[in-house]
């Protein structure tokens, strides 16, 4: 039984302290039987496969072009069409910063899947009944009505092999709930946390108010944290260039030792498991201001190695050499490697490694 052997061998050299000798990928799965890994899921990471139609046809990333057709519904002004965080704000400076304007973009999210979707649903009374429904309906909830996103025959979806991991923690910046959704479907109770950080509402359902103290997550009961908020508490949606400054600004500045905005068991978790950042890149907002509040929580010697899965550009691999070659020691010194690889494809081949690691035990 290779795998085993392979399996007890990496234990030996991390009960030694021989860590960092790994390569990055083999320290997953042991970290996974111990349930100290993190998937740290980006929005655009259910995004891509929900219309990766888009792609497809158009040879370009899915989100950017998402983003441009709102830029030019709501008549943006400026060349940098495909930035959200910079679209969001013109909007919301236009909108006088209406509450309402910040679902704005899930609606036109709604519409757009729907207007791609339309022509498939067969049956004129379920097409109608979606349609008046559309706008009362959570983006999510439209998702599995219409049975999105859709892989080719024999390929597995990546969040629900996500969902099928012995894991307690699950941090996503999306602003919907398919973490959770896959977690249900994998038979696990997830308990959905949301970071407050413009403040706790009175709205606020009674299982989603923030848990104070102690908090136990475990496999079949995972938790699943909201770092930029959920669509069901507009004001907790980090969207515009803005949001991203007063949300950095409003955890710096909380004093609550007890019971700070990021709970006290999240920020341990954080600590003290390996964390894979899935779905990201480098250069948005959403991932900057991740990484730089994830390393406040990081103890260095002590936190394990994390890892970036990055998509590398293959078509300008040659001149951008130099510049993978500085993201490698950046991030090295952070004690974080890059994973130069297709976010689903990743998580396809680690789901493979731990299943056969399983069967063999």
């Amino acid at each position: 039984m290779p795998n085993k052997t392979r399996m007890e061998k990496i234990a030996e050299m991390m009960q030694r302290g021989e860590n960092k000798q790994l390569d990055p990928r083999e320290s997953i799965l042991p970290n996974i039987s111990k349930g100290s890994v993190i998937p740290v899921i980006s929005g655009s990471f259910r995004m891509e496969q929900i219309f990766h139609e888009l792609a497809e046809e158009n040879g370009s990333n899915v989100v950017d072009g998402l983003i441009a057709q709102w830029a030019k519904l709501i008549n943006y002004p400026m060349p940098d069409n495909s930035n959200l965080a910079q679209v969001a704000q013109y909007y919301f400076v236009e909108r006088n910063d209406d509450p309402s304007a910040r679902t704005e973009i899930l609606s036109f999210l709604k519409k757009f899947l729907w207007s791609m979707a339309d022509t498939e649903v067969e049956d004129p009374a379920l097409a109608a009944g979606l349609r008046n429904r559309i706008e009362a309906m959570r983006f999510s909830e439209l998702v599995k009505e219409l049975d999105y996103p859709k892989f080719p025959d024999g390929t597995a979806d990546p969040l629900s092999l996500l969902a099928r991991f012995p894991l307690p923690y699950y941090i996503t910046t999306s602003h919907s709930d398919f973490v959770e959704r896959a977690l249900q479907a994998a038979g696990k109770e997830p308990c959905t946390q949301i970071c407050f950080w413009s403040g706790e509402m009175a709205n606020i359902r009674n299982e989603h108010r923030t848990i104070t103290g102690e908090f136990n997550a475990s496999d079949t009961k995972p938790l699943v944290y909201h770092l930029y908020g959920l669509e069901d508490y507009p004001q907790t949606l980090v969207l515009s260039e803005d949001d991203y400054i007063n949300f950095l600004i409003s955890i710096a500045e909380d004093t609550n030792t007890l019971n700070p905005k990021i709970p006290l068991y999240l920020r341990k978790a954080v600590g003290g498991s390996q964390l894979l950042l899935i779905g990201f890149r480098l250069s948005d907002w959403d991932f900057r201001v991740l990484f730089r509040l994830m390393m406040n929580f990081r103890i260095e010697g002590f936190s394990p190695r994390g890892m970036l899965i990055q998509l590398q550009d293959k078509e300008n691999e040659a001149s951008n050499a130099n510049a993978i070659e500085y993201l490698k020691r950046y991030f090295g010194r952070k004690s974080f490697d890059i994973e130069w690889n297709n976010s689903d494809r990743f998580v396809q081949e680690l789901w493979k490694e731990w299943d056969a690691l399983r069967k063999d035990q």
